[in-house]
């Protein structure tokens, strides 16, 4: 097993000359066009780190490209986590689809915070560090957590590089903490500022009255 461990190591180094890809599992199976890879399954590609149990890596154009993997998946790149049920992943454009009860860790390196979002399927660019996510239940939302703020939207679309989360169709935003309760269809949240950007908006701000002492 380890020799043909080995031997699946020199053909990725070979065809994938422009990015190594490591892989690693208990038992490699497959051919020419395609390796099947159960147990401890390890995908390595740059910053982007597979684990699970079972998976597929297939040639495409004679390249070894597309990654699929399903079961208690957990992936990691330089600025993500997230764990879910099922993963389509190319590896020659760095793009990837999670599905099944998706959760996922954003973090925010300069600002040493994180944004937790828990959906149905998120679609991710690691190359370009975009993110668009929904739900599949047209009753269920989207879970956004930042901080102290909560919120809720049938889909969004995040961008790393400028910071907004881009939130669409029955939004709710929550801070119980700042006593925000805020409605629209649309909204923009600025996550290294916290700033919210709406229209057509159902707002309520909270003044908690004290009594004067006499």
């Amino acid at each position: 097993m380890k020799k043909i461990i080995l031997l699946f190591f020199i053909i990725f180094t070979i065809v994938s000359f422009s990015s190594t890809i490591h892989v690693s599992a208990d038992t490699v199976k497959g051919g020419d066009d395609f390796y099947v890879l159960k147990n401890n399954v390890q995908v390595i590609k740059d910053t982007l780190n597979v684990l699970t149990n079972l998976a597929t890596v297939t040639l495409v154009n004679d390249e070894w490209r597309k990654l699929e993997a399903e079961g208690g998946i957990k992936i990691k790149t330089d600025t993500m986590e997230a764990t879910s049920s099922n993963l389509n992943y190319d590896l020659k454009n760095d793009i990837g689809i999670l599905k099944g009860s998706v959760e996922t860790k954003i973090t925010l390196k300069k600002e040493k915070k994180d944004i937790y979002i828990f959906c149905d399927i998120i679609n991710f660019d690691n190359k370009n560090k975009t993110y668009s996510g929904k739900m599949l239940d047209e009753n269920a939302l989207v879970k956004i957590i930042k901080e102290d703020y909560i919120i809720f939207a049938k889909s969004f679309e995040y961008d790393e590089n400028t910071k907004i989360l881009i939130l669409k169709d029955n939004v709710k935003i929550k801070n119980d903490k700042k006593k925000i309760n805020m409605d629209t269809s649309q909204a923009t949240f600025k996550t290294d500022k916290n700033e919210i950007s709406a229209e057509k908006v159902k707002l309520t701000l909270e003044i908690e009255n004290k009594e004067e002492n006499k």
